[in-house]
């Protein structure tokens, strides 16, 4: 069964912040970028056991074609996928780390 998806709150900045840059860097290349990363969160809401979880009990999805990872925990009992962020690969994981 699907799970339900919930967002961090600086997530959906995160993610508009790099569709705005993607833009600027090349019309449409922002829409294209938010397409795929909103497949690889349906993807995960359908399947999120099947993603390795890589720290602590934070799980890692890469996003197809763009150098993004999309870090989540799922809550079974909940039937509930949390978006903890979208980061770039490049991030100092500290970054990252400090908001969980």
């Amino acid at each position: 069964m699907r799970a339900k998806i919930k967002y961090a709150i600086f997530v959906k900045e995160d993610i508009l912040e790099s569709v705005n840059w993607y833009n600027q860097a090349q019309k449409g290349l922002g829409l294209r970028f938010l397409k795929e990363v909103k497949e690889k969160i349906n993807y995960i809401a359908e399947n999120p056991e099947k993603i390795q979880v890589r720290y602590q009990d934070v799980q890692i999805a890469v996003v197809k074609t763009f150098p993004y990872t999309v870090h989540f925990r799922f809550l079974k009992e909940e039937n509930t996928l949390w978006i903890l962020g979208v980061f770039h690969t490049s991030i100092n994981p500290d970054k990252w780390t400090k908001r969980l």
